[in-house]
């Protein structure tokens, strides 16, 4: 019996944490500005055509057709594919199982912890922030009518309440407070099925400010678009792009994601969601993961900010900012932020406890919203760079992941005060698997200026000739690694130019990790 017991305790596990995906054989996702119905018209006979259902998932030209399966669209992929008049086309990805990334903890074990370990407190007595900055938070759902949320959300100033009027004309009708794209209609409020991830969510960026109620969020000028793109109905790459492209034109800031997104990889749709976002100048985060892996497949995203977990109590051994157990790390990993656990609001009108890198994402993002809002002359890339170069250096209490946690752990009053951080190099190895010399970065650099011709000088000993190195990778605000072709062997000798490699803020890197702008980085490595 025992046994049997087991067995079954293992399936359901199994179960739920499952996570497939397939592409969707009758629908896929087109990019073009042309008339998409005159496409299918000369695409197929008119019987066939007319079951071909389209759908506008943003305003700027994003459709998803969807027919019966009589056709099994996804065949026809290549024909829309050669349409000049096309931008892209991709498969509709379909994504089953559990990708929410918590682990649920009693809510009597503690309440808000994190903000004493990131000197939340001291960092208000400094600034709370002046100018509205807004996190579009994609999830499963909210209790829009929770007490400590009434006031944290984001209202469309352009939009008419309850008149059934798309007023702003941008595709939504009565879009006042954000949007449900799993159901498709304004309502991204929480329902039986699901919104007890999104309500804790938004309640640790912006639960009301000094309201006397409950617990608290990052400001008092921060608010939270909700998004609803998970719940009853199936979950498809359509519904992430749109919840994307929606958060870029209707005026957020920021984007939080606390979600499994390794199956993303390879999905087009979802790549062609963070370009957008990101080119429209937004910070996007999403939760490093509850694996406890070494390198997961999401770090290929150089355009997101992942974040891993670090403890807020001891217990059975542990110390607060040790990385949780269940966290995923990595060189790919940016930034640290306290996840285990967190206390915030709930789907019951109540206050839970609850653990994961899906309550680290949205801390560092609901700091970066503080920095933004404290620092309103600051461009998007300025604040990453605030957030990285503000942490505090938790490498001392987590010696087996040196350099794996990314940046560091979150801190609320560096990140407000006016220093200016620091960009250094924080690691260097030759990889003889790959014949690449890498250069792990601490901070961010200007993607707007930065070269990768001509700021690294390779010479190798007992020749005369240096050469100028080519970074063979682009760089992003995410990007940690600087990537070098390095085959030939023998020692060789680098400089890393301080002048070719600058800030968001104009200041040159600290190539010689004194705490100050200039000196150039050198080091020496061996290929064999």
């Amino acid at each position: 019996m025992k046994k049997l017991l087991m067995i079954i305790a293992l399936m359901i596990t199994t179960q739920v944490h499952s996570r497939t995906f397939f592409e969707h054989p009758n629908q896929l996702i087109i990019a073009t500005k042309k008339d998409v119905k005159l496409m299918i018209n000369n695409l197929f006979d008119k019987d066939l055509s007319d079951l071909v259902e389209v759908k506008k998932i943003s305003k700027f030209g994003h459709y998803l057709l969807s027919s019966s399966p009589a056709i099994e669209l996804k065949k026809f992929m290549d024909d829309f594919k050669s349409m000049t008049e096309v931008e892209w086309v991709a498969a509709n990805r379909v994504y089953e199982g559990e990708y929410r990334e918590m682990e649920p903890n009693d809510p009597v074990f503690s309440k808000q912890l994190h903000h004493p370990i990131i000197s939340s407190e001291k960092a208000w007595d400094i600034a709370t922030g002046e100018k509205e900055i807004v996190v579009a938070v994609t999830d499963d759902g909210f209790r829009l009518d929770h007490e400590d949320l009434k006031d944290s959300w984001y209202s469309n100033p352009n939009e008419i309440p309850g008149n059934n009027i798309d007023d702003d004309n941008n595709g939504y009708v009565d879009d006042v407070t954000g949007w449900d794209f799993n159901e498709g209609d304004n309502s991204p409020m929480s329902d039986s099925s699901a919104g007890s991830h999104g309500t804790h969510v938004a309640g640790i960026v912006a639960a009301g400010f000094d309201n006397g109620i409950g617990v608290t969020g990052f400001g008092p000028k921060i608010k939270v678009m909700p998004l609803k793109f998970y719940g009853k109905n199936t979950w498809t790459s359509a519904m992430v792009l749109e919840s994307y492209t929606y958060a870029a034109d209707n005026g957020a800031h920021i984007i939080t994601t606390s979600y499994y997104i390794d199956n993303f990889v390879g999905d087009q749709a979802y790549e062609k969601a963070l370009s957008y976002a990101y080119e429209k100048g937004l910070i996007l985060f999403n939760s490093a993961g509850n694996g406890g892996a070494r390198q997961s497949k999401r770090t290929e995203f150089k355009k997101l900010i992942l974040v891993a977990s670090s403890k807020t109590k001891a217990a059975w051994g542990s110390k607060p900012d040790q990385k949780s157990s269940f966290s995923n790390y990595g060189r790919g990993v940016d930034i640290t932020a306290p996840g285990d656990p967190i206390h915030s609001t709930g789907r019951s009108l109540n206050y839970v406890d609850m653990s994961g890198t899906s309550m680290a994402a949205p801390n560092a993002a609901g700091l970066a919203a503080l920095i933004w809002s404290v620092h309103p002359d600051f461009n998007r890339d300025q604040v990453v760079a605030k957030l990285f170069g503000s942490v505090d250096d938790i490498d001392g209490l987590n010696t087996k992941y040196k350099n794996l946690l990314g940046s560091g752990r979150i801190n609320a009053l560096k990140a407000v005060k006016d220093d200016l951080p620091q960009t250094s190099i924080r690691d260097s190895w030759y990889d003889r698997d790959k014949k690449t010399f890498n250069l792990h970065l601490k901070g961010a650099l200007d993607p707007k200026t930065f070269n990768r011709r001509g700021g690294i000088v390779l010479k190798k000993r007992g020749t005369e000739e240096a050469i100028n190195a080519v970074i063979e990778n682009e760089y992003f605000l995410a990007t940690n690694v600087l990537v070098l072709k390095v085959e030939e062997l023998g020692t060789y000798d680098l400089v890393m130019k301080s002048s070719a490699f600058v800030d968001p803020f104009g200041q040159e890197l600290d190539g010689d990790s004194n705490g100050n702008p200039g000196g150039d980085f050198t080091t020496s490595f061996l290929v064999r």
